[in-house]
């Protein structure tokens, strides 16, 4: 059975370049990289796209790549090539991600790994990726790197086979006679690393998947779908930053229980939407208008703080004509929000997702983009900080209450709890609640991905998924991911896998009969919650 394994080298670019949020000065080099790269001067477009992909621009680094790879403008390095391919990946590129999944099934650059392969085209085949969905159907169903489901091969084939995918149509078609000679251990030829050349836009996003959508129930029982992922950050005060990198300036900073759309993953990092615009400083003088106003001159620094001195950061260059909103004033400063311009990245570490979004989020997070309109939400104290509870309450009624990883009966126990345990509540569907624990759940991790030290243990790696048993077979339902740096405590092993008790990335589903009814947040039910989480924080 042959499936696809051409690196895409996508054509970098004509319509990547309508609609960009970037900086004129960068546009600009973008749109002559494009015209020197199509006219042959490979070596001009490389010495274009190279400062800007070494600054984070994901298209120029996957066009990085791409030089490399076929040796065009620069010697030809498949090294390079991954590397370049893997810092677009992190920064949500779809087509890189593709490459990297055909480095690792083939083991060209990288030590060959079916399971990261498949780990790399299902991020890929998420984001619409059609020859990811057509190689993630085929891994499915041979097998390799990913347990053999033939549902899921038929779901993932047949995403792609809707998308004018002629080989996935062929392949469901002999699935369906149930006569495909393709044998278990057998290697598949997956979609060779894409390498053509393309002119779509770098900042155009494909239209979210049905896997993208989150179906959000509505107080009716209906749902509607969103092209985002709800959460909220789970514990502390999370740190929003400008780029997805530690050295990238801090532009606020989120409490507890804020809620957030995240639009797009970069590795272990989020982009999100924010309910209130991140406001930042610019020398009044460049600002002409208020509320609404705009740039007047090219390359105006935007700051953190309204001064030039070391405590104060460039996050972002205005160029004239840039559209902004402004909110206050200091002295020479004015303080402002730039939209889409300016991006707020988060460690996935310090988000919780709500899946499924329940309509109790959606309402919290439009009350505090829409100030005045409802009371719901607790009253903003800073422009940088929120404060809101995104759940609501509930007490267990019964003792060894037992929390499952899906709203299913048949489904297996993750943890039990006893009578007066205090929950959060974040969803519900069909008779089942969706709850968080102040103790944590116990879950399961490929033993790998843990590494202990002095007593203590973390997650080694990113996108870890969280399991409900110690396998990758049907029965066992994936819970969640963690990324690495997350601190775990080992329960228990069972051959290559550890038991974990994980406090804050992963909610399970109890029968609603065996909980108070949600309501809102009483002392006595935050006095209890505080209780338990201190004990089993000890």
């Amino acid at each position: 059975m042959k499936s696809s394994r051409y690196i895409k080298l996508i054509a970098f670019l004509a319509l990547l370049l309508a609609a960009s949020p970037m900086v004129q000065a960068q546009k600009e080099d973008l749109e002559r990289a494009v015209a020197a790269y199509n006219s042959g001067d490979y070596a001009k477009a490389v010495s274009l796209w190279e400062p800007h992909a070494r600054q984070g621009n994901r298209e120029a680094q996957y066009a990085m790549g791409v030089a490399f790879y076929e040796g065009k403008g620069v010697s030809q390095d498949l090294d390079q090539a991954i590397e370049w391919f893997g810092k677009a990946a992190d920064s949500g590129h779809p087509t890189a991600m593709f490459n990297l999944g055909v480095a690792y099934w083939e083991g060209r650059g990288v030590k060959q790994n079916f399971s990261r392969a498949v780990d790399w085209w299902e991020r890929a085949a998420e984001l619409g990726d059609i020859t990811s969905q057509y190689n993630l159907g085929l891994a499915y169903y041979l097998g390799k790197g990913a347990e053999r489901d033939i549902s899921k091969a038929r779901d993932w084939l047949s995403r792609s086979a809707e998308q004018q995918h002629a080989d996935a149509k062929r392949v469901l078609g002999i699935i369906d006679k149930n006569n495909l000679a393709v044998k278990n251990d057998q290697p598949a030829t997956p979609a060779k690393p894409k390498a053509s050349v393309d002119t779509r836009s770098e900042t155009a996003q494909p239209e979210p998947s049905s896997s993208e959508k989150t179906a959000v129930p509505t107080a009716s029982g209906e749902t509607v779908n969103t092209s985002f992922t709800a959460a909220h950050v789970q514990s502390g005060h999370l740190t929003v930053r400008a780029q997805p990198n530690l050295s990238a300036p801090a532009t606020r900073k989120l409490r507890q229980g804020s809620p957030v759309k995240i639009i797009r993953y970069g590795g272990s990092w989020a982009q999100l939407e924010l309910p209130s615009p991140t406001r930042v400083w610019v020398f009044g003088k460049y600002v002409a208008g208020a509320p609404n106003g705009r740039i007047t001159a090219n390359r105006v620094r935007v700051r953190t703080h309204p001064t030039t001195g070391a405590d104060s950061s460039v996050v972002l260059h205005l160029d004239k004509g840039a559209a902004v909103t402004v909110h206050a004033q200091s002295g020479d400063w004015k303080q402002i929000s730039a939209g889409h311009l300016l991006q707020n990245w988060a460690q996935q570490s310090g988000l919780a997702l709500q899946k499924p979004a329940t309509q109790d989020w959606l309402d919290t997070f439009n009350a505090l983009a829409n100030p005045g309109q409802t009371s719901r939400s607790n009253p903003v104290s800073t422009p940088t900080e929120v404060v809101v509870a995104p759940f609501k309450t509930a007490w267990v009624t019964t003792d060894n209450a037992p929390v499952v990883g899906r709203p299913d009966a048949g489904a297996p126990v993750v943890s039990l709890l006893d009578k007066g345990i205090t929950v959060k509540v974040i969803g519900s569907k069909n008779g089942w609640i969706m709850i968080k624990s102040p103790m944590g759940l116990d879950v399961w991790v490929y033993g790998k991905f843990v590494k202990e030290s002095g007593g203590r243990a973390h997650i080694n790696d990113n996108r870890v998924r969280i399991r409900s048993l110690p396998s990758t077979g049907p029965d066992s339902d994936v819970l969640g991911l963690l990324d690495k740096g997350t601190e775990v405590e080992v329960i228990s092993r069972k051959g290559d896998w550890s038991r974990l008790r994980v406090l804050n990335s992963v909610a399970g589903w109890i029968k609603q009969d065996q909980l108070t009814t949600p309501g809102a947040i009483t002392p006595d039910w935050q006095k209890r919650w505080d209780v338990i989480r201190s004990e089993a924080t000890r």
